[in-house]
């Protein structure tokens, strides 16, 4: 059945998601309030928080942004306006890819019919699904545009998965890994690197196959990370853990615009991506994040991730200029030279071992004040 691709239109309109800790202000314990702060929200907030699969995550999600820099606007006043009502609920809001120490099963599903199905279809590999992503969404012109962008941006989705890592920690553990978030998201049906489609009608044929066969109700069901979500007319990006601050969130997002801008603009090839490679080299991002070294079987070297990351953002410069985003994109050499969240959550461990700590870091980092002076 032909799946009908509401284009947007107006250029490369955005749209950013980030899922958020709600943690308890003394423990730092994940704590089940979403329930009591979406009943304190006000009216003009409630639209822009949503429910996630665990009473104790919450999501805040933009508006369609014009651009990068509006996109910044409305995070920065979310963080803010949220934390403050989760401050009258006795919690506090952190940000990162997992919780460094709390435990899966202690937490509560919220009781949505939705989340009540995954729970009861996919049992054990949802209940650990206690993690936390930040999604970016870019429109496109067309459902053939969004198949383009949808490969361009697959290729680089280990670069930006090694750009965003900061979930070094899971269950009181230093699992030894920058993102332990796309190992435990990876269990899930139709996660991970996507099928590389040759064409829109592979993508339709792909979810009405799903459909038939009884996997899945629509394409939302396909949990990539990269997918078209041709109801709102984009390309969503869905690998990047949640950044602490608001400053590499909004870096990797311009990141994100340029890639796809780039796609549909340069004469380039258009054809699917090498998926097998993908997977490889984000694996090595997983485990490795910016000290991961990436093969590219067009030049046949390996190229350390901080190089690859230089590179490409030179070579996007002309579009971010012509989005009006140059002063953000370059902002990813500051993850690249100032280290990653979970390198920046490896070292406020390493200075009292106290997982507490960090969790305390986190909530700091999150906090609209800081992100504002990072920004």
């Amino acid at each position: 059945m032909p799946i009908e691709f509401n284009a947007a239109g107006g250029g490369y309109t955005l749209g950013v998601e980030e899922e958020l800790h709600i943690v308890d202000a003394t423990t730092g314990e994940l704590v089940s309030k979403i329930e009591e702060i979406m009943s304190r929200l006000p009216e003009d907030l409630c639209e822009f928080v949503s429910y996630e699969l665990f009473q104790s995550v919450l999501e805040i999600k933009t508006s369609v942004c014009q651009n990068v820099g509006e996109a910044e606007k409305q995070l920065r006043e979310l963080r803010g306006r949220v934390n403050s009502w989760a401050a009258a609920c006795g919690a506090s809001l952190a940000a990162a890819g997992t919780h460094p120490f709390s435990r899966y099963k202690d937490q509560k599903i919220t009781d949505h019919e939705r989340y009540r199905k995954v729970i009861e279809t996919l049992r054990w590999v949802a209940q650990r699904e206690v993690i936390f992503g930040q999604h970016v969404h870019v429109a496109v012109p067309g459902p053939e545009e969004a198949i383009i962008a949808h490969n361009r941006l697959s290729e680089q989705a280990p670069l930006l998965l090694a750009l965003s890592a900061n979930s070094p920690f899971w269950q009181g553990m230093d699992t030894g890994f920058e993102s332990t978030r796309v190992k435990i998201f990876e269990t899930f049906p139709r996660a991970g690197m996507p099928p590389a489609f040759p064409d829109w009608e592979s993508f339709e044929n792909y979810v009405d196959m799903m459909v038939e066969s009884g996997a899945m109700d629509d394409y939302t069901y396909c949990w990539w990370d990269v997918r078209p979500h041709a109801k709102i007319g984009t390309i969503e990006l869905r690998i990047l853990d949640t950044q602490t601050g608001l400053r590499p969130a909004i870096a990797l997002t311009a990141l994100t615009q340029c890639i796809v801008a780039r796609a549909l603009e340069e004469v380039r090839p258009h054809g699917p991506y090498d998926r097998e490679l993908a997977m490889e080299n984000k694996w090595r991002a997983s485990r490795h994040g910016m000290d991961a070294a990436f093969y590219s079987p067009r030049d046949k070297t390996t190229t350390p991730a901080r190089d690859v990351a230089r590179d490409l953002v030179e070579q996007l410069r002309p579009h971010s200029q012509d989005l009006g985003c140059e002063n953000e994109l370059l902002e990813v050499l500051e993850i690249v030279e100032g280290g990653t969240g979970a390198q920046l959550q490896r070292q406020a461990y390493e200075e009292s071992g106290d997982f507490l700590d960090v969790v305390a870091f986190l909530i700091e980092g999150t906090r609209p004040a800081l992100a504002e002076e990072q920004s």
